[in-house]
């Protein structure tokens, strides 16, 4: 399974230093990308997995992939909406056509 560092996502999010605006908005970019990939990922592993443990982890790494990804398209949307929309648009094309499909 990929594995894609939901932590360093969360600790972005949660840093309360001001940072310079341009250096702020790239990390809320890959918040949203790497959060994006990894619930495709996780919704991948967890369609193929039988194994009950296992299928628990993915649903809460789910949830965090979910709570990231919304957080910072909050920011975004809230700052910088033009750059939401193409985001979000490049990320569907790419899932496209990277999974065939998408869940988020």
């Amino acid at each position: 399974m990929a594995v894609i560092d939901i932590e360093y996502g969360l600790e972005i999010l949660e840093t309360s230093h001001p940072k310079p605006i341009h250096q702020e908005i790239k990390e809320m970019e890959m918040v949203l990308q790497n959060s994006s990939y990894g619930h495709e990922y996780a919704m991948l592993e967890l369609q193929k997995s039988e194994d009950f443990l296992m299928r628990e982890e993915l649903h809460d790494r789910l949830e965090q992939y979910k709570n990231a990804y919304f957080q910072a398209r909050q920011y975004l949307s809230d700052n910088h909406p033009e750059r939401l929309r193409i985001l979000e648009r490049d990320l569907l094309e790419q899932k496209m056509k990277i999974f065939k499909t998408y869940t988020a």
